[in-house]
């Protein structure tokens, strides 16, 4: 039982017993059996005495439009939640908010036997590469915003996203697609929503339109400079993460009717726009868990030398919107 925990890096050992064993194994030249892996793993997670919250999601408090209902924390939440069920691991999660230092959460965790970790999206990008002893846990994380440690990853496949709301747009008749969004919500994504509108203005073969990226923190775009740029650009598809509706609704009421631009959202369902790509948390959060279950089984904690990303592909929705002005059946 010792190897054993020692193999899988438990702290159920001491360190010292722990990284001897490790060391001889090494030198022994041994190799798990993959199959005897499973299958432990498997007799572990169906134990009836596994009961507490062995899988820890940290998250941050967001304001009440953000966890309406349809809110993406909360569909990610929920494939968080489903797929750690299925798995057999009990899951919750713990309020960044809630703790004035790292030392003071590292404790609950342990308190708490905690070995895994899953990182929820945060408000702005932050290093909590100091804030744990990262070598305690297995992590994994679902969101571009922890900078740092750089942990293994599963998030929506941003680029590729954009491009297939653009190519969308594009078969359906529009010619000049914008891009409104603010500076924090840009940095947030690494940039990838408006590298895939730049790749669409050199390539796409649309009318190029300048990007409106406004300074303003979090997720709202300035109301004057979105109506401003409305007016100078001329956009006939807006794409954005419509979260705040109020610039929004009152630029396009200065504008006529037949004149208004439609609006697309990166984080579908959004009752303020027209149609937009859903990022499909939930397969996101169910991704996560696998690759963290795989983690647990092999005992690997820590930052790894190298993390992977894994990618999850939106699906476009088309909503409420209409053909574009130069779709070839208003054309013709």
């Amino acid at each position: 039982m010792t190897v054993s925990l020692a193999l899988r890096n438990s702290r159920e050992i001491s360190t010292a017993t722990r990284r001897r064993i490790q060391r001889l194994a090494e030198a022994h030249g041994y190799k798990p059996d993959p199959t005897i892996t499973r299958l432990m793993h498997h007799l572990r997670v169906r134990s009836p005495a596994r009961s507490q919250a062995n899988i820890i999601g940290l998250t941050q408090s967001w304001s009440p439009y953000r966890r309406a209902v349809g809110d993406y924390v909360d569909r990610l939440r929920i494939g968080l939640e489903q797929r750690a069920s299925a798995l057999g691991y009990a899951f919750s999660t713990l309020n960044l908010s809630d703790f004035t230092t790292g030392v003071q959460l590292q404790r609950m965790l342990l308190n708490q036997g905690v070995e895994g970790l899953i990182m929820l999206p945060l408000r702005s990008a932050t290093d909590l590469s100091t804030w744990l002893d990262w070598s305690l846990f297995s992590s994994v994380s679902t969101t571009p915003t922890l900078i740092a440690p750089a942990l293994h990853s599963v998030t929506p496949n941003h680029f590729d996203n954009t491009l297939t709301v653009c190519r969308a747009l594009t078969d359906a008749g529009f010619r000049r697609i914008g891009l409104a969004i603010s500076h924090d919500w840009n940095l947030r994504v690494k940039h990838r929503w408006s590298g895939g509108v730049a790749w669409q203005n050199q390539f796409g073969g649309t009318e190029p339109v300048p990007p409106l990226i406004t300074e303003m923190p979090g997720p709202e775009v300035d109301p004057a400079s979105f109506s401003k740029w409305l007016r100078r650009q001329r956009p006939d598809v807006v794409i954005t993460d419509a979260n705040i509706r109020t610039p929004f609704a009152a630029a396009l009421a200065s504008i006529p009717v037949g004149a208004r631009p439609k609006i697309v959202t990166m984080n579908w369902p959004d009752v303020a726009c027209d149609a937009g790509i859903d990022q499909r948390p939930e397969r996101v959060g169910a991704a996560a868990i696998d690759v963290l279950a795989g983690l647990l089984t092999r005992g690997e904690k820590g930052v790894p030398e190298l993390a992977n990303t894994t990618m999850i592909d939106g699906l476009w929705t088309t909503g409420r919107i209409a053909p574009g002005p130069h779709h070839p059946r208003l054309e013709n």
